[in-house]
């Protein structure tokens, strides 16, 4: 039984066609990783001047309280309020910030598997393009 090589034909119009195809495949799945970067990156950027503004509304508060007069124990328990509420509103924002990463994740899940699929298809046939399976002749 013979043997004969073909020597693979990266440069064929039809290899090209499909590297031409997992070129733009990969463009395409590149530009929507940025976009879900750039979804996530916008939420969380929020989420931080959500707590920037709080943080900057209690000092308000407290530099207020300050130049009311007011007598210590009534300013202590005004301060205790406001270090409360800013708690509450720095776990809130936590809280909120895990939910957005949980539901991202889901999102970057999605994208990888069709991503990987899409491309791992369109590169096996851009492979297959380019190697012919050799070819088996019988000795006559």
């Amino acid at each position: 039984m013979d043997t004969t090589f073909t020597t693979p034909d990266f440069l064929s119009k039809e290899a090209f066609a499909y590297w031409d195809t997992l070129s733009k495949t990969s463009l395409e799945r590149g530009k929507e990783l940025e976009a879900l970067n750039l979804k996530l990156l916008d939420k969380l950027v929020k989420k931080q001047a959500e707590l920037f503004d709080s943080a900057m509304s209690a000092s308000n508060k407290v530099a207020s309280l300050l130049g009311e007069g007011k007598l210590m124990p009534e300013l202590v328990s005004e301060q205790s309020r406001l270090t409360a509420e800013f708690g509450n509103k720095v776990l809130a924002v936590t809280r909120e910030t895990g939910e957005i990463l949980a539901a991202s994740q889901e999102e970057y899940r999605n994208w990888f598997e069709q991503s990987f699929k899409a491309l791992t298809e369109q590169a096996q046939q851009a492979a297959a393009s380019a190697f012919k399976p050799a070819s088996f002749f019988k000795a006559a």
